[in-house]
């Protein structure tokens, strides 16, 4: 069975993960946990990476020496809201442990941003997964690690075109090389 496998970091006991599977674009959740921290969620990620095609994380994936990345001033231009943070505003647990993560795994690994995509994509099949995630946890980190498998499961399956690192002009330094940032359509 093809995997894409989801992480969304964060703070102690606040770290989720999750395995899917997508049949007909549809993600199918195979697995999913809140864990404690970084290496548990490395360690839980490892059990479904041998069969696992990518890795998304809800985190930044490449850093601007600017302060400022150009591909989070398209997205606040484009859908305003205030939903898409400055790098250097962040908590380390996310930037941090996604870095971590990310390096760690060996898998191809793509940026998300689920809170956001969840607002203005209209997709409503990973909402229906999102939602039904959230409803029996009652916290979120579960189903950003869905989101985020889900566009990693996008992206490697060019279902989206759009890679905010390239069709976006900016002076980013990937943390991982050839990471990628896929978007479901041009910003």
């Amino acid at each position: 069975m093809t995997l894409f496998l989801g992480y969304d970091p964060g703070g102690k006991g606040k770290n989720g993960v999750a395995a899917i599977r997508i049949v007909s674009d549809v993600p199918v959740v195979v697995a999913k946990a809140t864990v404690r921290d970084a290496a548990e969620a490395l360690s839980w990620l490892e059990v479904y990476a041998k069969t696992a095609l990518a890795l998304g994380i809800d985190t930044l994936l490449a850093w601007s020496p600017k302060g400022g990345r150009a591909c989070d001033n398209a997205l606040r231009r484009k859908y305003g809201g205030n939903s898409v943070v400055a790098q250097n505003s962040l908590y380390s647990s996310m930037t941090l442990n996604g870095a971590i993560v990310a390096r760690r795994l060996g898998l191809p690994v793509s940026e998300s941003h689920p809170k956001l995509l969840l607002r203005v994509s209209g997709e409503n099949a990973i909402r229906e997964v999102y939602d039904d995630a959230v409803s029996t946890t009652g916290a979120d980190h579960e189903g950003d690690a869905i989101i985020s498998a889900w566009c990693a499961a996008m992206g490697h399956n060019r279902k989206w075109a759009v890679d905010l690192y390239v069709d976006i002009e900016d002076d980013i330094e990937l943390v991982v090389p050839e990471a990628r940032y896929p978007w479901f359509e041009a910003v």
